[in-house]
């Protein structure tokens, strides 16, 4: 299958290199400067503007801004001059990169947000740092020690008020993997996200699970949330909050999966509109009180007790649970007993049939 022509053209593009096999090879804290010492000069020759960068030990992520179309010679460059330094400093031969780097042109200021906050977390989600800007090897760093750095001269970290950079929670990895598949068109010399739908599509009566996930849906095929809120007479902020929140109970989601809690789905599961109920049920069932208290605040009392009532109230399984939750959070005045009789449905059903037979 012939390889998918690289998007060249000058504007903002993310980088990613590994290490051939996946191996480390950025060895030491020397290595690693060394990689951004050839990275500024790169940026010098070739005019590129270095927005985020981080440098982990087996692969390394950029986000350049072009001004010429010359991603190609300038990513080259970079990987060619640290290839010749390690392999003089090591006295090792063969190639040191896993192949032709990856790149991805960022097609619009929501999509450049979202990378921007998941290069930056990357040494999080390592466990090699608990907070933003704590690994000397990423941007931000610099942002942190309040240090001066050439590399990012002109950078939007330099000129941003970069504050929700820094706030203690993680970037969502499963929207940047949706605006990477995203679909886009070359409009004279530049390229835009295409929308295949009208706005007014996605709030149909017809085929509308929920007016939150039609948002969602909408800012995902490239809608920007200003759009959306002037078609729905909504303010921006309501729009963005809706969009966070839906944002967070993808988030809890994907905990609960990582935590093996839906045994019986497959791993390429994710969230939508239809998992709500599912997700509601495994985290009172089986998550800790912190995730509780998270999807009470993500879903609203009402959502969940509707859950509860019909998915884990009458299942005798579950009877200390049952009453946890009805005097702590439903402020139902019930007693332990109340729930002693409740039975398993589902198991007197088939109890109920395997006697007929």
């Amino acid at each position: 299958m012939p390889r998918k022509p690289r998007v060249d053209i000058a504007g903002f593009h993310h980088v990613l290199n590994r290490g051939v096999n996946r191996e480390n090879i950025f060895l030491c804290d020397e290595d690693k400067r060394e990689f951004l010492r050839i990275l500024d000069a790169t940026r010098l020759v070739y005019n590129l503007t270095v927005h985020a960068f981080c440098v982990m030990d087996n692969h390394y992520h950029l986000l350049l801004e072009t001004h010429r179309d010359n991603l190609s010679l300038a990513v080259r460059q970079i990987n060619s001059k640290y290839a010749v330094y390690l392999n003089k400093k090591l006295n090792r031969v063969g190639p040191l990169w896993q192949g032709r780097f990856k790149s991805w042109y960022v097609f619009d200021e929501r999509y450049l947000w979202v990378l921007i906050r998941y290069i930056e977390y990357n040494p999080i989600k390592a466990n090699l740092v608990e907070r933003v800007g704590e690994y000397p090897y990423v941007s931000t760093w610099f942002l942190v020690n309040d240090s001066e750095s050439e590399l990012l001269a002109g950078s939007l970290l330099d000129c941003t008020d970069c504050a929700d950079l820094l706030e203690p929670h993680g970037a969502d990895s499963s929207m940047l993997s949706d605006l990477k598949k995203a679909k886009y068109r070359k409009q004279a010399d530049a390229f835009e996200r295409r929308q295949a739908r009208l706005l007014p599509d996605y709030f149909r009566k017809d085929d509308l699970p929920s007016r939150n996930a039609a948002i969602v849906s909408a800012c995902k095929d490239g809608y920007g949330q200003s759009q959306i809120a002037r078609y729905l007479g909504l303010s921006a902020v309501a729009i963005s909050r809706i969009v966070a929140n839906e944002r967070a109970k993808a988030e809890q989601f994907e905990r609960m999966k990582v935590k093996g809690l839906f045994w019986s789905y497959s791993q390429d599961i994710r969230y939508d509109v239809a998992k709500e109920a599912l997700l509601i049920e495994t985290v009172l069932k089986y998550a800790d009180m912190d995730e509780i208290k998270i999807l009470f605040s993500l879903f609203g009392k009402r959502r969940v007790k509707h859950v509860w009532t019909g998915q884990i109230k009458n299942d005798g399984r579950f009877k200390k649970l049952n009453y946890f939750l009805a005097r702590i959070f439903f402020d139902i005045d019930a007693e332990a007993e109340d729930f002693e009789r409740v039975t398993h449905d589902r198991a007197d059903k088939l109890r109920l049939l395997a006697g007929q037979n």
